[in-house]
Order: C-alpha cells, then structure tokens, then sequence
C-alpha cells in the first residue's frame, strides 16, 4: 500500500504522479501550506514538492540518495500521561535537533505527520545514510523534556532505505517505512536500512 495511503490518512491525498494534490490541515492551520505551523519544517506536501525533483537529478546524474522515516517513539503515551503540551514539546525538540543535523548539508527534512519525520539524505548511499541515521538515534536518545514534576526521554526509530530506480515518491516513502516497521517490531530505538540487515548476517 503507498505511503499515502497506509500512513496519513488525515485528508491527504496523492495523485497519479505521486505529487501532493491537498495536504493535512491538521499541520499547517494558521500557517501556510509549506510550512508545519508546530515545527517550521516543511509539510509533507512541500517534501514532495522538493525532493522529487532533486531525486530524478541524483538519478540522472548516477548519484546516491536514500530517503528515511523518523518515528518518535510512545508519543501517544507521552500524550495520555501527561498532556499534548508535553507532546508538543517532545516534537518541536526533536524537529529543532532535525532541522541543526542537516545544517549546512543538501539534506531535506520534513514532517510527515503527527510523530514522523522525512529525511532526503542526497549523495548517500545505503551505508551513508544508515551512520548518519544512527547518529541521530543516539544523539536524539539522550534528550530530555521537562513535565513538570519529571523529565520524560526521547528516543526516535528510524528506517531507511537507498533509492535505486525511478519510482513514484510514495514508494520510496514505502520502502523506509517498511525498515521503520522492522525497528518498531523489533524494540524501537534504532535504525533498520538494508545496510543494518546486511550487517547482522555477518
């Protein structure tokens, strides 16, 4: 099932082509459609808008680029026991850690929905962009939010995946969101890519 339609299913619709034809109110009330009011980072609209174009280069040009999914994790739980203003705060940590990772880089980040965030990791390949996922893991893992009468900790799961062939962007959404699954099943708090699948054989 595309990307679109197994994740967001919050009035966000895709067309033919894989580009964004509406996206989710919910993220962008009070701001503009290219803009996450929460975060500042880009919608999942606008990360369509950017990458698609940048990938078809790196492609054309034999260049690598993978895409990955970062998924907070137990935001609901954050949610039910403490309060949204909690949880709000957890996602604006991790987007501000997000958006000074890829500083200075060609990197895009985007939030894709209510605890997930996109990453367009441009000449990185599989390996690459799995170190570069594991850094943040671990950097995000040792982020604390204050509330109130306890710090809660952050930790992200993540999944990436290489983009070798001109697709549709919603399956290269689902290809990280696959290795995303993996590391949810598997215990949260870590990156899953091909690359990390590979390793473990050995």
């Amino acid at each position: 099932m595309p990307y679109i339609e197994s994740q967001l299913p919050r009035d966000v619709s895709a067309d033919l082509g894989g580009v964004l034809s509406q996206t989710a109110g919910a993220f962008t009330a009070g701001g503009s459609p290219a803009e996450d009011c929460l975060t500042g980072l880009p919608t999942l609209r606008e990360f369509y808008r950017q990458a698609a174009p940048i990938v078809e280069a790196c492609l054309a040009a034999g260049e690598p680029v993978a895409v990955a999914i970062v998924d907070i994790d137990h935001l609901q739980r954050i949610n039910d026991g403490h309060c949204m203003d909690v949880g709000d705060r957890v996602i604006t940590s991790i987007a501000r850690h997000l958006k000074g990772a890829v500083a200075r880089t060609p990197y895009l980040v985007a939030r894709l929905g209510e605890e997930e965030f996109g990453l367009l990791l441009v000449r990185c390949d599989d390996a690459a962009a799995t170190e570069f996922c594991e850094t943040l893991r671990r950097d995000i893992s040792g982020i604390t939010v204050n509330a109130g009468d306890a710090d809660v900790a952050v930790s992200v799961s993540i999944g990436v995946a290489e983009i070798y062939g001109p697709e549709t962007f919603d399956n290269y959404l689902n290809a990280a969101e696959q290795f995303l699954f993996m590391a949810k099943c598997n215990g949260r708090n870590q990156v899953f890519s091909d690359h990390t699948m590979l390793a473990g054989m050995h």
